[in-house]
């Protein structure tokens, strides 16, 4: 096997503690089994050298890897995740008396979220106990996140909830983890998060035990540890104990799971301070992708540092593949994705992957899929059939394939809560909780029994909303006509796309609801779908799985597409509702554009051969995003060419990140470059300046519009932060920079 310069270094590693910088597809596992196979062979001792992996599936790969590596020939070292790890020291920790035993099924997010709201409803004052009863997920979704992040840390839940900023209404989150703690106690549960929080805890609060734990290893090598947390990164040095050598192997450009307690920092700085004497490694080349996707890569991840000089960046090795990064402006990202699938239909549809910032922004490019017959797979259990705001036409359908007769009383609650509850009714919830319960005893006439069942001492428009759904729902039971005018029926007299804007939590959430429901209900009327056959129909589709051996196109996530990679690559909705997204429910959590940078860093590096970015186009509601201004895109084909047949003379775009581009100029020896202005900049002072307009300023470089008032403007610069000015000054300086 042939190795590069950097990777060879890494295999010859002598001893000591080793940090290593890992650029995305630059042969790290390669590396890490050739450097194991020279130390086993030079007589290391297998049993004292521990292998920890990320996840479970990068676990099996390494293994499979190392064994193929050495051929059998020679005893492989324990290769563990984390979560095993602490789940053996939980073990060993109830087998000597130190700790209480548990139960060995652990328990999933579930079986966790009704303990999370029961506790909540209980703790819960007068001004927003009615608010969680009927905002579930605005209360439970955050209450979680909480919980996660105070097990990612050994500080206290006190110190972990003023680091959220979160709002005063949310300290409730903190009794609300005491009084869980102690039922998990209680019943003798563990979560994931608790097999490592939980040893932990121990050895911090007792260190004569963390000594018995502590020094039995020659050497751990731990892979991926941007994304190791404060519990984590305890447990290693405790294990640790001042005996042998740690090897860290990651990249900080890639830490992505911060909302689990993950820190770059524990890996850039933290990491030498703990384990001194360091050597210091870089795999800097990759071999996945060529220059154009390596300098967009770099230019994107740019913004995460003051100066260029800070991070070797990422370059494409001699041997890597031709990368076509392109960028498609459109309003339709969904339809744009299933015309370049269609487009790519010469390949192995397997070849191809979808990856989302958010899971939601998937469910209309299912739907798409599903009309044109096109296999595709999701790394996500719930499919766009199964999606929340789709119940009510799902029961609509089952009533009118005379379904509900056959139901029980539970699955008649069921029904009814999605009927009354959305949209919401302006009508207390105690009341509507009293018809559900009264209306699940009706077997049948479903569209009467809520006539019959409305209450005298409702207002008259609060009856007629009733009324209007009970007319709906008797439309429905005849099973007659088409589904989708029944549907279509459904949504005019609830107004549910109005009532889906002034119940969700931020206005990405409401564009992707609003647009999933139109998109079903689209589907529904092309699939010309008899009303009394709907729901088999429905059913038909919600039950067609693509097995694992059947060519599909693959729908993910950037968490989920970490560590993969594939020849075609499709990124959608790349604006600035999603890139950078900000959750902006007043319950969330927030996210920094550092972070944002790192998620859309990796999401790029999983192509190979074709990338596709689509844009906001200048009809759409979006802006362009902040984090990938066009000219990122615009100069990389000319540059990708100069790297390959060097000319006199190359022009860029003006607005491209210079100080990156010029340092990965140098890296290929191209001495040369020249900018122009870029066209698609007005001159300073013209044009209007709108809320979200992408802009540049002559010292503090690109920037998006942020806030304004009459006289003050707000800007947040990719690389300077977020700024106010006097408008008056600011303004004559700006230019405007339009989408293409």
């Amino acid at each position: 096997m042939q190795y590069t310069d950097q990777q060879q270094a890494i295999i010859q590693h002598p001893g000591g503690h080793a940090r290593i910088i890992a650029v995305a597809g630059s042969g790290k596992t390669q590396t890490l089994t050739g450097y194991l196979q020279r130390r086993l062979i030079e007589g290391a001792d297998a049993r004292r050298i521990l292998v920890l992996m990320y996840n479970k599936s990068a676990q099996l790969d390494f293994e499979r890897r190392l064994k193929t590596q050495l051929a059998g020939n020679i005893a492989i070292p324990e290769i563990r995740t984390f979560h095993s790890l602490g789940f053996r020291l939980c073990q060993s920790l109830v087998q000597r008396g130190q700790m209480n035993p548990f139960n060995k099924d652990i328990l999933q997010d579930s079986d966790v979220e009704p303990i999370v709201w029961r506790l909540l409803r209980q703790l819960a004052d007068s001004d927003i106990a009615d608010d969680i009863l009927t905002r579930k997920k605005k209360w439970l979704e955050p209450a979680m996140a909480y919980f996660e992040l105070v097990k990612s840390t050994l500080d206290s839940p006190e110190h972990v909830f003023e680091t959220t900023g979160l709002p005063a209404s949310c300290k409730l989150f903190i009794q609300a983890f005491y009084e869980f703690e102690d039922w998990r106690s209680q019943q003798q549960k563990m979560t994931f998060a608790d097999l490592l929080y939980e040893p932990a805890l121990r050895f911090k609060n007792e260190p004569a035990i963390a000594a018995q734990f502590a020094g039995h290893m020659q050497q751990y090598i731990v892979d991926e540890y941007q994304d190791i947390n404060p519990v984590q990164s305890f447990l290693l040095q405790t294990l640790h104990g001042g005996v042998g050598d740690i090897m860290a192997v990651g990249d900080p450009d890639q830490t992505i799971y911060e909302f689990r307690g993950s820190q770059p920092t524990l890996l850039t700085e933290q990491f030498s301070q703990q384990y001194p004497a360091v050597t210091d490694y870089h795999l800097s080349h990759t071999f996945r992708f060529g220059d154009s996707l390596s300098l967009l890569a770099n230019q994107v991840i740019a913004g995460n540092y003051q100066n260029s000089q800070q991070r070797a960046p990422c370059i494409s090795h001699a041997t890597a593949s031709n990368t076509e990064v392109q960028r498609l402006a459109c309003e339709d990202s969904a339809k744009a994705a299933l015309e370049a699938i269609q487009r790519w239909q010469q390949r192995p549809l397997k070849q191809i992957a979808v990856i989302n910032r958010l899971w939601a922004n998937s469910a209309r490019l299912e739907l798409l899929l599903l009309s044109h017959n096109i296999a595709y797979r999701m790394d996500n259990q719930q499919t766009v059939l199964e999606r929340y705001e789709l119940r009510p036409f799902r029961v609509l359908l089952q009533l009118a394939a005379g379904q509900a007769e056959h139901w029980n009383n539970k699955q008649r609650k069921q029904a009814w809560q999605a009927l009354l509850s959305q949209p919401y009714l302006k009508i207390k919830k105690t009341i509507v909780d009293e018809l559900i319960n009264q209306l699940a005893h009706h077997h049948q006439h479903w569209g009467q029994a809520l006539r019959n069942a409305t209450p005298n001492r409702l207002s008259k428009y609060q009856s007629e909303q009733l009324f209007e759904r009970a007319r709906w729902i008797e439309k429905a039971e005849r099973g007659q006509g088409e589904a989708s005018a029944v549907l279509y029926g459904w949504l005019q007299a609830t107004d549910y796309l109005n009532a889906i804007r002034d119940n969700a939590f931020s206005s990405a959430q409401v564009d992707d609801q609003v647009a999933t429901v139109r998109a079903f209900v689209d589907f529904v009327r092309q699939s010309r779908w008899a009303l009394a056959q709907g729901a088999d129909a429905l059913r038909e589709l919600s039950e067609r799985k693509t097995d694992a051996h059947t060519d599909a196109v693959l729908i993910t996530s950037i968490h989920k597409s970490k560590g993969r990679q594939w020849p075609c690559v499709i990124i959608p909705e790349l604006n600035n509702q999603f890139y950078p997204y900000q959750p902006e429910g007043e319950l969330m959590i927030s996210t920094s554009l550092a972070s944002e940078r790192r998620l859309l860093y990796v999401a790029l590096t999983r192509a190979q051969q074709q990338l596709l970015l689509l844009t906001a186009s200048q009809q759409s509601s979006a802006q362009p995003s902040l984090l990938m201004p066009d000219a990122y895109v615009d100069g990389l084909a000319d540059f990708a060419q100069q790297c390959l047949k060097p000319t006199s003379k190359i022009e860029l775009p003006g607005q491209m990140q210079r100080a990156c581009v010029e340092q990965y100029a140098k890296s290929k020896g191209l001495t040369e470059l020249h900018w122009r202005n870029d066209e698609q900049t007005s001159q300073p002072g013209t044009g209007e300046f709108k809320l979200n307009q992408v802009v540049s300023h002559p010292t503090l470089g690109v920037g998006q519009i942020i806030a304004e008032s009459d006289t003050r403007l707000s800007i947040q610069f990719l690389q300077q932060g977020e700024r106010e000015f006097d408008k008056a000054i600011v303004l004559p300086l700006l230019q405007r920079i339009n989408p293409s």
